[in-house]
């Protein structure tokens, strides 16, 4: 088909136009692919930077985990070794007695023990007589006590009596234990005990009175037991109306004829015997002597 007459100059301009566009459309597709380029070469760069980080956070994390386990691991092996050489020196220790023993553990308070209204009061019981050492802080027990008790006789000018003074008492403590059942191998071993009881605040004074003046002696009562009983003082006429009502042998003690006569005998016998010393005496003869007929006159 042939085109329409067109000036030339025109086509120059069309042509050029189109050549521009051509290239102007290639070198924006370049442009386009620089930059798509450049930015995956840019994400690309910032992934491997990003995992190059990961990788070193992870192995610094790695080795931090393996110090740390290396740390624990130290620190068992020397917990060992030590309890190791505790045993060891344990093992070498004397079995047995305080001083083997482990650190003694914080007591309770005594007065915290204590019941409202009474007193602590601490006494020395032989140990072989408080209960063979067979008691615990807790026990309640009756107390026994053997008293000097003046006669105003001349031949016994004390007699002893045997009497269950108080009763239903609680001991607080034994020597220095509060709350921790006894070692009763410890206690049987030791002469004496020293056994802290809960009793009213009269009772506090008669207890060191009689503790004064005699020898304590304790029993132990079952825990369900509780009061008080009127016990007869213990002597030989209690004990012999006793034995003689459940055993049937006659005890007889001293009536007050006997004891008078043994008081008579006794200030007989406190006289003091009178002892009479003659010396011989001699006549002392004159210096001057008279004679007469041979014979002294």
């Amino acid at each position: 088909m042939a085109l329409p007459n067109m000036d030339k100059r025109q086509l120059v301009i069309i042509i050029a136009a189109i050549a521009c566009g051509v290239i102007a459309s290639v070198l924006v597709g370049n442009f386009i692919n620089a930059q798509i380029n450049e930015g995956q070469q840019k994400l690309s760069y910032q992934f491997e930077k990003a995992q190059e980080q990961t990788k070193q956070q992870y192995q610094q994390d790695i080795a931090l985990l393996n110090q740390r386990i290396a740390e624990v691991q130290a620190n068992s092996k020397r917990a060992a070794e030590e309890a190791a050489r505790a045993a060891a020196a344990a093992a070498q220790k004397p079995q047995g007695g305080a001083e083997a023993a482990a650190a003694p553990k914080k007591k309770a308070s005594l007065a915290l023990r204590t019941p409202a209204g009474k007193r602590a009061i601490t006494v020395e019981i032989q140990s072989l007589v408080a209960v063979g050492g067979l008691i615990n802080p807790g026990d309640f027990v009756d107390i026994i006590a053997h008293l000097n008790l003046p006669t105003g006789r001349k031949l016994d000018p004390k007699e002893n009596v045997t009497a269950m003074i108080f009763q239903d008492l609680q001991v607080l403590a034994i020597n220095t234990n509060i709350d921790e059942p006894g070692s009763y191998e410890n206690q049987q071993q030791q002469k004496a005990l020293k056994v802290t009881f809960a009793v009213e605040p009269q009772e506090a004074g008669l207890l060191a009175f009689a503790e004064q003046n005699g020898s304590l002696e304790l029993t132990l009562r079952t825990p369900t037991e509780k009061g008080r009983n009127m016990i007869p003082t213990a002597n030989w006429s209690t004990l012999g109306e006793y034995v003689l009502e459940n055993s049937g042998a006659d005890i007889k003690p001293l009536n007050g004829s006997d004891v008078s006569a043994l008081n008579k005998a006794a200030d007989l016998s406190e006289k003091p015997e009178i002892k009479v010393e003659t010396e011989n005496v001699q006549e002392t003869k004159p210096y001057i002597q008279i004679f007469r007929g041979g014979k002294e006159l």
